[in-house]
C-alpha cells in the first residue's frame, strides 16, 4: 500500500512539472493580460522581455492589451505596446479597432499616436462605422480633422447607408459639416 501511495504521489509530482507547453504559455498570456488591465507597467515590462506574445487575446472579449490600453486612454502604454510589436490593427470581438475606439472616445492624443503608427484609417466595426464616422457621431471636430488630413475616406458609407458627410448633416454638426465639405465631401 506505502509503495502505490508513493507511485501516485511520485506521478502527481512529475504531472505538475510537465506542465504543456500551451498551458505555460496561456498562463503567461493571462499574467500579461491582467498586467495590461491593471496597468501594471513594470509585470508589462518583465513579461514583454520573457517574449510573451504582445498581441495575445483575451479568452473572454477578444481584446488585444492595445485595445485595452486604448480604453483606457494610456497613451504611453500604448506606445510601448505598439514599439514592441503591437499590432495596431487588430479587432475586438465587436468589430472595433483601437483606432475606432479612440475616435469614438475624443482621445486626440491616442488618435495622433495611431495614425503616426500607420493604424489602418478606414477599418469599420460590426456595424460599417469607420473612425471618421465615430468622430463625427462624438462631435470630435479635432479628430476629424486629424482623420481627414491623415487621408480618412470620406465617402465610405456605415451599413445604414450614411457618409460621415450625412451624419454631420443628420446631426446638425455644423463644423463637422465643414470640415468634411472643406475636404471635399459632397452630399
Amino acid at each position: 500500500m506505502r509503495v502505490i501511495k508513493n507511485i501516485v504521489l511520485f506521478m502527481m509530482f512529475a504531472g505538475f512539472f510537465l506542465v504543456p507547453a500551451e498551458a505555460q504559455n496561456f498562463s503567461a498570456s493571462y499574467k500579461f493580460m491582467k498586467a495590461v488591465k491593471e496597468q501594471d507597467y513594470r509585470e508589462i515590462k518583465v513579461a514583454i522581455e520573457k517574449g510573451v506574445n504582445i498581441n495575445t487575446r483575451d479568452y473572454d472579449d477578444d481584446t488585444t492589451p492595445l485595445i485595452i490600453a486604448t480604453k483606457k486612454k494610456d497613451v504611453s502604454l500604448a506606445g510601448y505596446l505598439i514599439s514592441n510589436g503591437a499590432k495596431t490593427d487588430l479587432y475586438g470581438k465587436d468589430g472595433k479597432v483601437p483606432l475606432l475606439i479612440a475616435a469614438a472616445g475624443g482621445d486626440n492624443a491616442m488618435v495622433d499616436l495611431l495614425i503616426k503608427e500607420g493604424a489602418g484609417l478606414n477599418f469599420a466595426d460590426d456595424n460599417g462605422t469607420t473612425p471618421l464616422i465615430a468622430a463625427v457621431l462624438a462631435r470630435k471636430d479635432q479628430i476629424v480633422a486629424s482623420l481627414l488630413k491623415a487621408g480618412a475616406d470620406y465617402t465610405i458609407e456605415d451599413y445604414s447607408g450614411r457618409s460621415p458627410l450625412q451624419h454631420a448633416i443628420d446631426g446638425r454638426r455644423r463644423n463637422a459639416e465643414r470640415l468634411l465639405k472643406d475636404a471635399g465631401a459632397v452630399r
